[in-house]
């Protein structure tokens, strides 16, 4: 019987084991010939999204030979100095997408389709959709070379797995790659926040935080306490993953919430929807998020939030505790490899010793914005219009000026509350002072950030007297004029002898305001390829040789910024 009994605990253990980890897919081959070590996984919080790839590092190089996971054909190629940089998609059978970004470059028979198409359509950013018998790969074929193009921070190959039809980035970690990975998530913290107006967490009203540590393999509150609540309250988690070898923070896979064992929240980043993804910022705590960086999931859904990431949610998340006894709670973290750490604590209901809140009172000049109505604030000399489901939840806001005169065409005005996030644009309307008529198609809107002093140029169209420009963001803004052209410099050495000529010509590209519109080259007369590095400003102008004459040539590279104030740049050589 008493072998019977440890058989029978064995199974059961096994049975909970098999739950808690991921049934791997199979078909995938890795996109590099090196062992995977990360950067960054699937579902971490990014800024103003969720990441919907693995980050792959190629040893700190460029230049590693990048492979066709599966058979299929490339159905996309995109190529952008931002973004994925230089990008390739690669359409399968097996119903699935798989993307290859940040690349150095091409094999020979894409970068000729890619090269034909530039000189085509006078493009150097080009968005291609190869016809399905254009370019067909089989499984381990070199589709080009790893790099560090577009808005990558450091040479590494971003991968990313997706369903064809829906275009929903999936987990690649919930296929068979070989990533190590037997470490547990870290849960640092629980937040414990108070759900309405009149909710209370250990006799106050707002949210409380509270430490954690880990004693014996069980992770507890640091200072061993029963929570206090009254109301409905929610809780959250900040909490990252770390896998094998590696220091990078990645983010977690699953969450659940137990109530006395009973499950009342679930979530588990298994697929994304590109068209909700900005959506992490009504799932985070945003204001932890930008102010200290905190990867904190709430447990709680927001009204205007259709993220695809939640399994079971019972009451938006809200949990009330009005029996006035204990209940223990448990949080499980996991990752996709089924790693789990949990966190145990106790919560009691009871009636706070402080009269609670009523509805909140506004101060003057503030609105109650109702995120699924349109809504309005209105003053003299500043506008604010924001469409309904823009923001996740009712918020306050208001228009203040915060200095006066800060441009001569402007006050600098705080709009709103910069810890709110908005999921869409908004509009602003700015009343300009005195403007000579020659400067109004140079006016643009500009989000300050005081605590970097850096200005971002939004654009804008003036009419009337106001300027109307879009923004994401609630922040500081003020009205500016752009009238300096970019400036541009050679920093390639050029000998005015056709023997020595460099294949291209790099340039040192920069603008102070409203950013590089357009840039276009021409060799006696012909347009040429002009690639774009924003992030060390540079520039390289490409010299075919099927272009260069014997007799003399002339070479002209022109940029405009976003207000149209242009710059030449020319030579003549023979």
């Amino acid at each position: 019987m008493r072998w019977v009994l440890r058989i029978c605990c064995v199974l059961i253990a096994l049975g909970f084991a098999s739950e808690s980890l991921v049934t791997k897919r199979t078909g995938f081959r890795s996109p590099l010939n090196i062992p995977l070590n990360l950067s960054g996984n699937f579902g971490e919080f990014r800024s103003n999204h969720f990441h919907t790839g693995i980050d792959i590092k190629t040893q700190g190089r460029e230049g590693l030979p990048v492979f066709a996971c599966e058979d299929g054909f490339v159905s996309r190629i995109k190529i952008s100095p931002f973004g994925y940089g230089n990008a390739l998609y690669i359409d399968h059978s097996n119903g699935y997408t798989t993307v290859y970004a940040h690349l150095q470059s091409y094999n020979d028979t894409i970068a000729q389709f890619i090269d034909t198409a530039h000189y085509h359509l006078e493009k150097s950013s080009v968005d291609l959709y190869p016809n399905p018998n254009e370019l067909r790969l089989s499984k381990g074929d070199i589709i080009g070379f790893s790099g560090n193009s577009g808005s990558s921070g450091g040479p590494h190959l971003h991968f990313e797995i997706r369903q064809t039809e829906t275009e929903f980035p999936m987990n690649p970690l919930l296929w068979d790659f070989e990533v190590e990975d037997t470490r547990k998530p870290v849960i640092y913290e629980l937040s414990v926040y108070p759900s309405t107006d009149s909710s209370a967490v250990n006799d106050s009203y707002h949210v409380q935080r509270f430490l954690t540590r880990v004693q014996s393999g069980t992770c507890t509150l640091s200072k061993n306490q029963t929570i206090e609540v009254s109301g409905p309250v929610h809780f959250g988690i900040h909490s990252l993953d770390f896998l094998d070898h590696n220091s990078n923070r990645c983010g977690i896979y699953s969450m659940k919430v137990f109530v006395d064992d009973e499950e009342r929240y679930a979530q588990a980043i298994d697929k994304l929807d590109f068209e909700s993804f900005r959506m992490m910022n009504a799932h985070l705590d945003y204001e932890q998020f930008k102010k200290e960086k905190k990867s904190i999931h709430r447990a709680f859904r927001m009204p205007y939030n259709k993220l695809p990431i939640y399994k079971h949610v019972k009451g938006n998340g809200s949990l009330t505790f009005e029996d006035e006894s204990k209940h223990r709670i448990r949080i499980e973290v996991r990752d996709v490899h089924g790693n789990l750490s949990s966190l145990e604590f106790d919560v009691m209901g009871t009636t706070p010793s402080r009269k609670q809140n009523k509805e909140q009172q506004l101060e003057r000049g503030e609105r109650l914005l109702k995120y699924n109505q349109v809504n309005s604030i209105r003053t003299e000399d500043c506008n604010l219009f924001v469409p309904e489901n823009r923001l996740y939840g009712d918020a306050v806001a208001s228009i203040k000026t915060s200095d006066k005169d800060f441009t001569p065409f402007s006050d600098l005005k705080t709009i709103g509350n910069e810890l709110i996030p908005i999921h869409d644009y908004v509009l602003v309307k700015m009343k300009v002072k005195e403007i000579p008529i020659h400067l109004q198609n140079k006016l643009v809107g500009v989000r300050y950030e005081s605590s970097r002093k850096q200005s971002h140029s939004l654009g804008g169209d003036f009419k009337m007297g106001w300027l109307t420009f879009r923004t994401k963001q609630f922040g500081q803004y003020y009205v500016q004029v752009d009238t300096v052209a970019p400036m541009i410099n050679l920093t390639s050495k050029l000998n005015p002898n056709l023997d020595s000529l460099p294949k291209s010509l790099r340039f040192k590209v920069t603008d102070d305001l409203s950013g590089i519109d357009k840039y276009n080259a021409h060799l006696n007369g012909h347009w040429v390829l002009t690639k774009w590095d924003p992030k060390s400003a540079l520039m390289e102008v490409a010299l075919p040789e099927k272009y260069i004459k014997k007799a003399k040539n002339t070479f002209e590279f022109k940029v405009q910024d976003e207000r149209g104030n242009p710059r030449e740049w020319s030579c003549s050589f023979e």
